[in-house]
């Protein structure tokens, strides 16, 4: 990032840090994807960095993957007009500040200059610290132009635990939820991941509900619980949205095994630990999952004539493997008979 900057400014022209990164740099958050923009043209762009990258010369953008990261280089823009979400109309801008009023909003706006300083033009920081998505200009304008500032807006809101501005709640709760039919199924469900692998599920679904957006999300719902990971939100509620079949069958079988109200030791066997764990959080048996786990991981060198639904019966978790242990050599050592009435009375008795 730094070599980057420092081959724009040798040759003559200013270049800053923007947008998401410094966002997250600022939250304590590690990203790999890093926005530049710069007052060099394209053309020159080009020129200094030699075929390391891709020009995407009808965006005045030039995007360079290296060592695990991504740099956008962008001449500073004006989009002048938007078709289906997407800016159809830009042109050069004369400065960063021009540049930074085309972003969505204003927590977006930091820079960072060459020196390592911050930039904050549009009241970036007053924004950030009171925990506030605004949107940069007239919130109505945005929204309409680019439907997909909604559902980012709302992510935002659940994953940094943010609150929406009072303009953005007016405008999504004026019957403005038909625009989000306007929406790419494909980025609700990538927006929609993000949002369920946060902490921030129980605000989107109150966002959700409140202003009742469901079924402009694609999604109907009754009361969901956290889960494991996204995949047991999402058998939780019936959506219309895109899914590969893995995850078809993910989600299925994270149901099926919800429906049976239980978990057993053979489940472990039969499904995979993403629909174990998920299935186990959702029906609040995560501390019997985790014993069935230490007993899946234990071996006996004997053949014990008993039900491993014994040791979760009457045993503490912290306990199995301790236990499990001395009934084995119990038996190897003639001390215990190794059928199942004994075992079961010589575990209550420990």
């Amino acid at each position: 990032m730094k070599e980057i900057i420092k081959l724009l400014n040798e040759n003559g022209y200013e270049a800053y840090v923007v947008g998401g990164f410094v966002r997250d740099y600022l939250l304590g958050v590690s990203s790999k994807d890093i926005d530049i923009c710069t007052n060099a043209s394209i053309e020159e762009i080009m020129r200094i960095f030699k075929g390391r990258g891709k020009a995407f010369k009808q965006y005045y953008a030039y995007h360079i993957e290296e060592d695990g990261f991504s740099y956008d280089i962008t001449t500073y823009r004006k989009e002048l007009k938007y078709k289906k979400n997407k800016p159809v109309e830009i042109e050069i801008a004369p400065d960063l500040g021009t540049d930074l009023l085309r972003r969505d909003f204003t927590i977006n706006t930091f820079a960072i200059d060459k020196d390592g300083y911050f930039v904050d033009m549009l009241g970036a920081r007053k924004d950030f610290d009171n925990r506030i998505i605004r949107v940069v200009g007239d919130t109505e304008t945005k929204l309409n132009e680019d439907k997909t500032r909604i559902v980012r807006a709302i992510r935002f809101a659940c994953t940094l635990d943010f609150d929406l501005d009072p303009e953005i709640i007016d405008f999504i709760s004026n019957k403005k939820g038909h625009l989000l039919n306007e929406v790419a199924k494909e980025f609700k469900r990538s927006e929609l991941d993000k949002i369920f692998d946060s902490t921030g599920i129980d605000k989107f679904f109150y966002i959700v509900k409140r202003y009742n957006l469901a079924k402009y999300f694609n999604i109907k719902f009754d009361r969901v619980l956290r889960s494991y990971d996204k995949y047991g939100i999402w058998a939780q509620i019936n959506a219309d949205l895109p899914f590969s079949n893995n995850e078809k069958h993910i989600i299925e079988s994270i149901r099926a095994l919800i429906a049976k109200k239980d978990i057993k030791l053979l489940d472990l066997m039969t499904y995979s630990d993403v629909v174990i764990l998920n299935a186990a959080s959702i029906l609040n048996l995560e501390n019997k999952v985790r014993a069935y786990y230490e007993l899946k991981n234990l071996h006996s060198i004997i053949e014990m004539d008993v039900d491993p639904e014994v040791f979760i019966k009457y045993v503490r978790f912290e306990d199995i493997k301790k236990t499990f242990k001395l009934v084995e050599k119990s038996i190897m050592e003639g001390y215990l008979l190794n059928r199942e009435e004994d075992i079961i009375e010589f575990i209550r008795n420990l």
